[in-house]
């Protein structure tokens, strides 16, 4: 890969500096101000010269990896959203296209396994519409969501809350790589070794809600991090549902029942909600050995459940 790495460095800089707006940063950025008349301007001007070396050596590495600039298309609209936004995203895989839905498949790390199975059925379902999937890495609902997304045929957006080269949540590359496979990316606004800071999972929610349709919160306790995401999503005006497996006494079903209270419409399956602009055309249904032997063509096999893909009538 072929580019100027001094002035690389320099927008770098600029962008990592997160306390100045993003119509400040572009300014600086495009007006060739020097990091070291910035550092001497502004005390909380850091000059980031590890980081900005680990991005650039990560760039060099694959021809997948690649910036998404604050004023490229495929960046995503943060408004009203104006304090510590990202102006670039480090991407691994084919950059998200802005046209088109996509869905945000959410929840906790500690669903029921009923609540996996349905986050792996909607994110299914989601890809056999045209309907991208978008999640973070978390165990439980997230994954089960992004799973259900690759066998539906992609593509799938994961958001990390650390650097490409760290492995958090654990055992995440394989999942990463079928991802990037199956024609999605994955996503971070962190330096490649930056490692998984509390703070920083609120900054990967609030990537996942930008670039979000709507949202389904499939499972979550109340004092989630799902929770934080939703509410990314409603100030953005983006809508909010949540999963039928959310709704109980459940410890994890705490903060989604408390969503369906505050007027949240209940999903079970996306054929059977109305959602503006689309079409569903395919529903996925859980079925028995027998049936799924019938349907071996769209059928998927996920724990112990079989689920195959039909096509709506009229």
């Amino acid at each position: 890969m072929e580019f100027d790495c001094i002035e690389t460095e320099r927008r770098l800089a600029i962008a990592l500096n997160d306390h100045l707006s993003l119509t400040q940063r572009h300014n600086l950025i495009c007006t060739g101000a020097s990091l070291e008349k910035l550092s001497k301007e502004d005390s909380r001007f850091r000059m980031y010269m590890r980081e900005t070396r680990d991005i650039i050596h990560w760039l060099s590495r694959s021809t997948e990896n690649s910036i998404i600039w604050y004023t490229d298309e495929a960046f995503p609209r943060f408004n009203p959203l104006k304090a510590h936004l990202p102006y670039m995203l480090l991407c691994m895989g084919q950059r998200p296209k802005r046209k088109g839905e996509c869905a945000a498949i959410i929840g906790t790390r500690h669903a029921t396994y009923a609540g996996i199975q349905q986050a792996f059925r909607l994110g299914m379902e989601a890809t056999e519409n045209s309907v991208s999937v978008i999640s973070g890495f978390a165990e439980g609902i997230d994954q089960s969501g992004m799973n259900g997304a690759i066998a539906g045929g992609g593509p799938c957006i994961g958001v990390l809350a650390c650097g490409h080269d760290v492995e958090y949540p654990g055992l995440t590359m394989g999942i990463r790589n079928r991802i990037v496979d199956s024609g999605g990316c994955i996503l971070s606004r962190f330096a490649p070794r930056q490692v998984p800071y509390k703070s920083n999972f609120i900054s990967r929610n609030m990537v996942i809600a930008a670039y979000s349709s709507f949202v389904i919160a499939v499972q979550a306790p109340s004092h989630s991090g799902t929770l934080s995401t939703c509410d990314f999503a409603l100030q953005m005006g983006k809508e909010i549902f949540v999963g039928s497996q959310g709704i109980g006494d459940r410890f994890v079903q705490v903060g989604t029942s408390a969503m369906f209270r505050d007027g949240a419409k209940v999903v079970s399956s996306l054929s059977d909600t109305q959602i503006s602009g689309i079409d569903f055309n395919f529903h996925v249904i859980e079925c028995d050995e027998k049936l799924s032997d019938a349907a071996n063509d769209c059928s998927y096999r996920f724990g112990d459940r079989t689920y195959v893909v039909q096509k709506l009538i009229g």
